[in-house]
């Protein structure tokens, strides 16, 4: 079986069980569907294992606390749109140089985790302008987490259909069939 098979069934016979508990079984605890499926995008696009799994967790972690952050601080300043856009470039700028530390350093993840947390938290409609006043911000890292995880699942899961069923030598340029 080729890698681009085996992901494929892997990541579409979860993607069915994540849709099927989120919006189906269990839409009643409020997990945000496309939430997670942001997340396992990040684990695969952080490159796949447990580093990335890790790297993950800790830049969409991060990304949501500093939009929460910035928009917190918003609600509790006033002003315009210029004030929030001062408060996103703070924490912008923290959100970059916390890539020194290997745990926080896939920077794609922490714009993805803030701009989840700024698009669900808002969407939620909180007084506050998306920061601390529903249960989405509860919401958005588990359901981060969870996404997360299904990513280092489906890993688990193309590599065991790789095993079960091994393809022959892989395609040389211009080839269209072994031999």
């Amino acid at each position: 079986m080729g890698l681009l098979t085996a992901i494929g069934i892997s990541v579409g016979a979860l993607i069915v069980v994540w849709v099927y508990l989120t919006a189906g079984a269990f839409a009643s605890l409020g997990l945000i569907t496309w939430a997670g499926v942001i997340s396992w995008a990040i684990f695969y696009a952080a490159g796949g294992g447990v580093a990335a799994y890790r790297k993950s967790i800790g830049s969409i972690l991060t990304g949501n606390f500093y939009a929460a952050i910035a928009l917190f601080a918003f609600a509790h300043t006033g002003g315009g749109p210029a004030v929030l856009a001062l408060f996103f470039g703070i924490v912008t700028f923290f959100m970059c140089t916390q890539a020194r530390f290997e745990p926080l350093s896939f920077i794609p993840g922490t714009f993805l985790g803030a701009g989840t947390w700024v698009g669900a938290a808002v969407a939620a409609k909180g007084a506050d302008g998306g920061a601390f006043n529903s249960i989405a911000e509860i919401l958005i890292p588990i359901t981060m987490i969870l996404g997360a995880t299904f990513g280092i699942a489906s890993e688990w899961g193309y590599k065991k259909l790789m095993e079960l069923m091994p393809s022959g030598a892989p395609l040389k340029a211009g080839e269209t069939s072994p031999g």
